[in-house]
Protein backbone atom coordinates (compact mmCIF):
# COMPACT_ATOMS: atom_id res chain seq x y z
CA UNK A 1 0.00 0.00 0.00
CA UNK A 2 1.32 3.63 -0.92
CA UNK A 3 2.77 5.82 2.25
CA UNK A 4 0.10 8.25 3.30
CA UNK A 5 0.81 11.67 2.52
CA UNK A 6 0.96 14.48 4.76
CA UNK A 7 -1.93 16.50 4.69
CA UNK A 8 -1.99 20.78 4.09
CA UNK A 9 -3.28 22.49 6.74
CA UNK A 10 -6.22 23.14 4.43
CA UNK A 11 -6.84 19.29 4.27
CA UNK A 12 -6.18 19.17 8.15
CA UNK A 13 -8.67 21.27 8.83
CA UNK A 14 -11.40 19.40 6.28
CA UNK A 15 -10.61 16.13 7.68
CA UNK A 16 -11.03 17.59 11.48
CA UNK A 17 -14.48 19.07 10.74
CA UNK A 18 -15.74 16.10 8.80
CA UNK A 19 -14.45 14.16 12.25
CA UNK A 20 -16.28 16.41 14.03
CA UNK A 21 -19.75 15.65 12.21
CA UNK A 22 -18.89 12.41 11.80
CA UNK A 23 -18.74 12.34 16.05
CA UNK A 24 -21.97 14.23 16.55
CA UNK A 25 -24.31 11.83 13.88
CA UNK A 26 -23.02 9.13 14.97
CA UNK A 27 -24.56 10.32 18.87
CA UNK A 28 -27.37 11.37 17.45
CA UNK A 29 -28.19 8.23 15.80
CA UNK A 30 -27.23 6.03 19.13
CA UNK A 31 -29.40 8.38 21.17
CA UNK A 32 -32.47 7.42 18.84
CA UNK A 33 -31.57 5.95 15.41
CA UNK A 34 -30.22 6.61 11.81
CA UNK A 35 -33.31 6.43 10.24
CA UNK A 36 -35.12 9.08 12.42
CA UNK A 37 -32.39 11.63 12.90
CA UNK A 38 -32.97 13.95 9.96
CA UNK A 39 -30.03 15.60 8.01
CA UNK A 40 -31.10 19.38 9.19
CA UNK A 41 -30.56 18.08 12.50
CA UNK A 42 -27.10 16.77 12.29
CA UNK A 43 -26.62 20.37 10.02
CA UNK A 44 -28.04 22.06 13.04
CA UNK A 45 -26.00 20.29 16.14
CA UNK A 46 -22.93 20.63 13.91
CA UNK A 47 -23.31 24.34 13.21
CA UNK A 48 -22.95 23.82 9.27
CA UNK A 49 -25.39 23.96 5.83
CA UNK A 50 -26.49 21.25 3.99
CA UNK A 51 -24.30 22.75 1.07
CA UNK A 52 -21.36 22.28 3.21
CA UNK A 53 -22.13 18.74 4.45
CA UNK A 54 -23.07 17.78 0.66
CA UNK A 55 -19.01 18.92 0.19
CA UNK A 56 -18.06 16.77 2.99
CA UNK A 57 -20.39 13.30 2.36
CA UNK A 58 -22.29 11.98 -0.44
CA UNK A 59 -25.26 10.93 1.75
CA UNK A 60 -26.51 10.39 5.15
CA UNK A 61 -25.91 6.82 4.84
CA UNK A 62 -21.99 7.35 4.31
CA UNK A 63 -21.36 9.03 7.46
CA UNK A 64 -21.91 5.22 8.71
CA UNK A 65 -19.66 4.48 5.50
CA UNK A 66 -17.32 7.51 5.36
CA UNK A 67 -14.18 5.75 4.59
CA UNK A 68 -15.58 2.71 1.65
CA UNK A 69 -13.73 4.77 -1.35
CA UNK A 70 -10.17 4.67 0.55
CA UNK A 71 -10.27 1.10 2.01
CA UNK A 72 -11.49 -0.53 -1.24
CA UNK A 73 -8.53 1.20 -2.80
CA UNK A 74 -6.19 0.01 -0.32
CA UNK A 75 -7.60 -3.25 -0.61
CA UNK A 76 -7.27 -2.69 -4.37
CA UNK A 77 -3.69 -1.50 -4.11
CA UNK A 78 -2.47 -4.55 -1.92
CA UNK A 79 -3.70 -7.46 -4.17
CA UNK A 80 -2.10 -5.68 -6.64
CA UNK A 81 1.21 -5.40 -5.07
CA UNK A 82 1.07 -8.87 -4.32
CA UNK A 83 0.01 -10.52 -7.62
CA UNK A 84 3.85 -12.37 -7.85
CA UNK A 85 2.06 -14.79 -5.55
CA UNK A 86 1.18 -17.78 -7.96
CA UNK A 87 -1.38 -18.50 -5.01
CA UNK A 88 -4.53 -16.25 -4.84
CA UNK A 89 -5.43 -17.77 -1.16
CA UNK A 90 -2.13 -16.87 0.19
CA UNK A 91 -2.48 -13.15 -1.38
CA UNK A 92 -5.75 -13.05 0.57
CA UNK A 93 -4.32 -14.34 3.26
CA UNK A 94 -1.68 -11.01 4.02
CA UNK A 95 -4.81 -9.18 3.13
CA UNK A 96 -6.14 -10.89 6.10
CA UNK A 97 -3.48 -10.02 8.03
CA UNK A 98 -3.41 -6.68 7.15
CA UNK A 99 -6.74 -5.42 7.51
CA UNK A 100 -7.87 -7.94 10.50
CA UNK A 101 -5.60 -5.87 12.43
CA UNK A 102 -7.10 -3.04 11.82
CA UNK A 103 -10.29 -4.24 12.76
CA UNK A 104 -9.28 -5.81 16.05
CA UNK A 105 -7.63 -2.00 17.12
CA UNK A 106 -11.02 -0.54 16.10
CA UNK A 107 -13.41 -3.39 17.57
CA UNK A 108 -15.12 -1.15 19.44
CA UNK A 109 -16.29 1.41 17.35
CA UNK A 110 -17.26 -1.30 15.12
CA UNK A 111 -19.85 -2.97 16.94
CA UNK A 112 -21.21 0.50 17.79
CA UNK A 113 -21.56 0.86 13.84
CA UNK A 114 -22.85 -2.88 13.17
CA UNK A 115 -25.59 -1.99 15.67
CA UNK A 116 -26.52 1.04 13.87
CA UNK A 117 -26.59 -0.70 10.82
CA UNK A 118 -28.45 -3.42 11.76
CA UNK A 119 -31.03 -0.86 12.87
CA UNK A 120 -31.81 0.08 9.35
CA UNK A 121 -32.25 -1.24 6.26
CA UNK A 122 -31.41 1.17 4.08
CA UNK A 123 -28.11 0.98 5.75
CA UNK A 124 -27.84 -3.28 5.17
CA UNK A 125 -28.84 -2.17 1.63
CA UNK A 126 -26.06 -0.26 1.21
CA UNK A 127 -23.42 -2.85 2.90
CA UNK A 128 -24.64 -5.00 0.65
CA UNK A 129 -23.38 -2.61 -2.37
CA UNK A 130 -20.41 -2.29 -0.73
CA UNK A 131 -20.03 -5.96 -0.65
CA UNK A 132 -20.68 -5.62 -4.55
CA UNK A 133 -18.08 -3.15 -5.06
CA UNK A 134 -15.12 -5.95 -2.82
CA UNK A 135 -16.51 -8.89 -5.38
CA UNK A 136 -16.49 -6.99 -8.19
CA UNK A 137 -12.67 -6.35 -7.33
CA UNK A 138 -11.33 -9.56 -6.10
CA UNK A 139 -12.85 -11.24 -9.49
CA UNK A 140 -11.03 -8.58 -11.16
CA UNK A 141 -7.66 -9.01 -9.83
CA UNK A 142 -8.05 -12.92 -10.38
CA UNK A 143 -8.55 -12.42 -13.94
CA UNK A 144 -6.12 -9.78 -13.83
CA UNK A 145 -3.42 -12.53 -12.63
CA UNK A 146 -4.72 -14.85 -15.64
CA UNK A 147 -4.27 -12.52 -18.13
CA UNK A 148 -7.83 -11.62 -18.42
CA UNK A 149 -8.81 -14.70 -20.83
CA UNK A 150 -12.57 -15.54 -21.23
CA UNK A 151 -12.48 -18.87 -20.44
CA UNK A 152 -11.30 -17.61 -16.81
CA UNK A 153 -13.94 -15.05 -15.79
CA UNK A 154 -16.47 -17.67 -14.51
CA UNK A 155 -13.68 -18.85 -12.29
CA UNK A 156 -12.75 -15.57 -10.98
CA UNK A 157 -16.63 -13.94 -10.33
CA UNK A 158 -17.26 -17.58 -8.95
CA UNK A 159 -14.45 -17.72 -6.12
CA UNK A 160 -14.98 -13.61 -5.63
CA UNK A 161 -18.29 -14.56 -4.95
CA UNK A 162 -17.25 -17.55 -2.24
CA UNK A 163 -15.13 -14.94 -0.49
CA UNK A 164 -16.74 -12.63 -0.07
CA UNK A 165 -19.89 -14.84 1.62
CA UNK A 166 -17.00 -16.23 3.80
CA UNK A 167 -16.09 -12.51 4.80
CA UNK A 168 -19.82 -11.90 5.65
CA UNK A 169 -20.52 -14.76 7.45
CA UNK A 170 -17.02 -14.36 9.36
CA UNK A 171 -17.83 -10.89 10.48
CA UNK A 172 -21.18 -11.82 11.16
CA UNK A 173 -19.82 -14.47 13.93
CA UNK A 174 -17.03 -11.76 15.35
CA UNK A 175 -20.31 -9.40 15.77
CA UNK A 176 -22.54 -12.11 17.12
CA UNK A 177 -20.11 -13.35 19.43
CA UNK A 178 -18.96 -9.37 20.97
CA UNK A 179 -15.96 -9.45 18.77
CA UNK A 180 -14.00 -11.32 21.51
CA UNK A 181 -12.33 -13.54 18.80
CA UNK A 182 -9.57 -12.80 17.78
CA UNK A 183 -10.75 -11.57 14.17
CA UNK A 184 -7.51 -12.58 12.21
CA UNK A 185 -7.59 -16.31 13.14
CA UNK A 186 -11.40 -16.25 12.53
CA UNK A 187 -10.80 -14.91 8.64
CA UNK A 188 -8.01 -17.27 8.80
CA UNK A 189 -9.11 -20.36 9.44
CA UNK A 190 -12.42 -19.37 7.47
CA UNK A 191 -10.40 -19.08 4.14
CA UNK A 192 -8.45 -22.38 4.87
CA UNK A 193 -12.16 -23.71 5.03
CA UNK A 194 -13.03 -22.35 1.49
CA UNK A 195 -9.44 -23.45 0.25
CA UNK A 196 -10.21 -27.24 1.32
CA UNK A 197 -13.86 -26.93 0.12
CA UNK A 198 -15.72 -27.75 3.09
CA UNK A 199 -15.57 -31.55 3.37
CA UNK A 200 -19.11 -32.86 4.06
CA UNK A 201 -17.89 -34.27 7.89
CA UNK A 202 -17.01 -30.88 8.72
CA UNK A 203 -13.45 -30.63 11.21
CA UNK A 204 -10.80 -27.28 11.76
CA UNK A 205 -8.12 -30.21 12.07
Amino acid sequence: MSTPQKLTLRERKKAESKAAVLDIAHRLFRSSSFDSTTLETICSQANISKRTFFRYFRDKESLIFPHREDRLEAFVQFLDANKQIEQPFEALRGATRVFGAQYHQNRAHLMTQQAIIRSSQALLAREREIDLDWERAIAQAFSARAGNAPEDDLWSRVLAGAIIGVVRSTMTYWFEHGCRDEITELGLTALDALERGFPSNHSTN
